[in-house]
């Protein structure tokens, strides 16, 4: 199957364009350039940027040995005369779903740990287009399965997590050619002619290379992520995963904000291949802990972060992948989480401890030459002296270096972030109180203080559009004190978006007047604190009528009335009120909850699923995307605004948009691209902006665009034990 990049539809592999888009699946725009190149390009033709989609295999030596000898190497590290017998069983015997699943081609055993299909049951296949998983995993490019040995991953020797064998064994070194094996850039890993070599590399008996490699049908499901229906228990994993890549498959599967996508995995008689997510151009955490702007909180976090993986790796042996410095890296994006690039086995003839992870810290330390705040300095010593020995310790004082970094923070320099594009007041405006009452006394920070607020506005005409008839406002009012109890931050926004309709400068005109309208309003009716619900419903209705009585003045009538949606967002410190009419939308983005719509458009189709008519049959209608309700078409009886209440508790990001980018699923399509990365602070929301609308022209541009994203970041500091 080759699934669109565009729309993630499944497509027979024979198709060249998406079946449902229309996107094409043999070619692509180069990112740099913008010309066309071929989906399976290492890197454009035309100005040299890397366009190809890249993996990092892990290459190791494959060495012949006996049925016999392999479960007896197993039964040294199980023991287990019983678990000998178990083993023997697993490797001759193929569970029975599986065999009633999986066609065995005739003189092929599992003892070779690989079963292939032929290019006639693979032409077959994509004939059929079984709908089942089993048959979407043997109808991928790679077209195999592999079976091996039922066993839980700590009965693998620890060696053996990354190679097929520890290379000690000298009479195994003798059944198989002592030549190393030559990897040639430019030749396939693989039968199936799909992943190339873009380095040179020699392999040795017993040793291990790790090499980038070109995915040249990058389109193409592979076995595992074809079947995850088949991975779904312990004993059907051990059947279509290799053993060298069972490790990556769990962790990756439950903690993959910190271990690479595994790809693919086989088994030849040369080699050993596992193909992982390439993140080599991530930066070092070393690089991160060297750049004078990384806040002692994020440090504080990665520790925190390699302690927890420290315990995790514990029970798959694996600790030593935390050992390695170039191993580690960080995400690009908020909130810059440490990956690993790769797991390393931990020695047989070594026990690690907490006093190893010390010298890891302390290398970063010393290497980046950082300085640390008084208790961190002591936790780290204390873990280098053997004061702590087990990781539960080692987790209790984390914390409580924590808490001590948030009470005794009170400069602006020892928070968690601090960005260029942030508003502050100088030292001399504090006689200009702002939002605040003259004669208020500044309060101790409570549990969720907002330290940040940002928002960034734009409108793009669109490609199709001979007028923009969208309008939208921006204002933010922040005051910034320094006090001996810490930082306070107070601010307040006005956030409008409407998207205007009626043609003939109709649509413009309405939607300027709304903005304008709502504008003036609250200028003169809002003071300090939230508006109420029925100050919010007061102002949208003023600026209905405006509208309205221009409409009436006019002796506009039917569809030649012009009208405009409206979407608005009122922010009070860590509250915000929302309101909303029509189809423009609001999304909210947390790291907890990902991206969410927050309003429920004003049009039939949804009108018709309150009533209980199933979305299917209600947006079946013609008039589905009809509006049930705008501004100014009719008077104030017929505009029942939908007004909302939110309470920032975490960072946040608001997204006030118009249909010309939320159209098609695009927010949700593109989130991990375009939409989690503005939650990161020093993602510049300019930067963003624009690229929101770049994309929305390349795959909706029909309409107008206009977008409105608001940051607030909170402050959690610990609660006090009283509570």
């Amino acid at each position: 199957m080759l699934i669109c990049p565009q729309c993630q539809f499944e497509n027979p592999n024979h198709h060249k364009f998406c079946q449902k888009c229309g996107y094409s699946l043999t070619q692509k725009s180069c990112g740099e350039c913008g010309l066309t190149v071929a989906i399976n390009d290492l890197d454009c033709p035309h100005c040299g940027t890397r366009t190809g989609t890249v993996w990092l295999a892990i290459i190791s030596s494959s060495l012949v040995a006996s049925q016999d000898d392999s479960i007896s190497d197993i039964a040294e590290n199980s023991g287990s005369s019983e678990e000998i017998d178990r083993l023997r069983g697993a490797i001759t015997q193929i569970p029975e779903e599986t065999q009633t699943e999986i066609d065995i081609i005739p003189g092929t055993t599992p003892v070779e740990l690989e079963l292939e299909l032929t290019p006639d049951q693979i032409s077959a296949d994509d004939e059929n287009h079984q709908d089942s998983v089993d048959s979407v995993a043997s109808e991928t490019s790679d077209q195999r399965m592999w079976v091996s040995a039922v066993f839980d991953a700590s009965e693998i020797p620890p060696s053996d997590a990354l190679q097929s064998s520890t290379g000690d064994d000298s009479s195994e070194l003798e059944s198989e050619s002592s030549a190393d094996v030559s990897l040639e850039k430019g030749m396939y890993l693989d039968e199936n002619q799909r992943y190339q070599l873009i380095e040179s590399a020699t392999l040795q008996p017993g040793k291990m290379v790790t090499v980038p490699v070109l995915d040249t049908q990058p389109l193409q499901m592979s076995p595992l992520q074809a079947a995850p229906a088949l991975l779904s228990s312990p004993e059907k994993m051990d059947v279509f995963v290799i053993a060298a890549a069972q490790a990556y498959f769990t962790l990756a599967t439950q903690f993959q904000e910190h271990f690479p996508l595994l790809q693919d995995a086989w088994k030849s008689d040369q080699y050993t291949v596992v193909l992982l997510k390439d993140l080599s151009r991530f930066p070092t955490l070393l690089e991160k802990f060297s750049h004078q702007q990384t806040s002692p909180q994020q440090i504080l976090d990665w520790l925190e972060q390699m302690a927890d993986l420290w315990e995790i790796l514990e029970n798959f042996q694996m600790r030593q992948s935390l050992l390695e410095l170039t191993n580690l890296r960080v995400y690009p994006s908020f909130p810059h989480s440490i990956c690993l690039q790769q797991l390393y086995a931990e020695s047989e003839n070594y026990t690690l401890s907490l006093f190893d992870l010390g010298g890891v810290w302390k290398a970063l330390v010393e290497k980046s030459q950082r300085t640390l705040f008084g208790s961190l300095t002591q936790l780290m010593r204390d873990l280098c002296e053997g004061e702590i020995e087990t990781i539960a310790q080692l987790q209790d004082q984390l914390i409580e270096v924590r808490e001590e970094f948030y009470s005794s923070s009170t400069e602006p320099e020892s928070l968690p972030i601090s960005t260029p594009t942030r508003i502050q007041l100088d030292q001399e405006d504090d006689t200009d109180l702002g939002i605040l009452e003259a004669n208020s006394a500044p309060t101790v920070p409570d549990i969720n203080q907002l330290f940040h607020l940002q928002a960034v506005g734009a409108t793009d005409i669109g490609r199709k559009r001979q007028r923009n008839e969208d309008s939208f406002g921006v204002q933010t009012i922040i005051h910034e004190q320094q006090t001996p109890q810490g930082r306070i931050l107070e601010a307040k926004g006005l956030y409008i978006l409407c998207d205007g309709m009626g043609g003939h400068a109709g649509g413009e005109v309405a939607s300027q007047l709304a903005v304008d309208t709502l504008k003036q309003y609250f200028q003169s009716q809002w003071t300090g604190e939230l508006p109420s619900r029925e100050m919010i419903d007061d102002a949208i209705v003023q600026a209905n009528s405006t509208i309205y009585e221009i409409n009436q003045q006019a002796v506009r009538s039917g569809i030649g009335r012009m009208g405009t949606t409206l979407v608005m967002a009122i922010v009070v410190d860590h509250q915000v009120a929302i309101a909303h009419v029509g189809d423009s939308r609001l999304y909210r983005l947390t790291r907890s909850q990902g991206i969410k719509q927050v309003t429920v458009d004003h049009e039939v189709g949804q009108r018709e699923i309150l009533r209980g008519v199933t979305p299917e049959v209600a947006y079946t209608r013609p008039d589905a995307y009809q509006l049930t309700q705008a501004l100014g078409p009719r008077d104030h009886n017929f505009v029942k605004p939908d007004i909302q209440f939110l309470k920032i508790e975490e960072d946040t990001v608001l997204i006030l948009a118009s249909d010309g980018l939320t159209d098609n699923d695009l927010l949700e399509i593109y989130h991990g691209t375009h939409i989690d990365p503005l939650l990161d602070p020093q993602m510049d929301l300019n930067v963003a902006v624009h690229q929101l609308i770049e994309l929305a022209n390349e795959h909706n541009g029909h309409d107008n665009i206009t977008i409105i994203v608001i940051r607030l970041l909170v402050l959690e500091t610990p609660k006090s034990n009283a509570d």
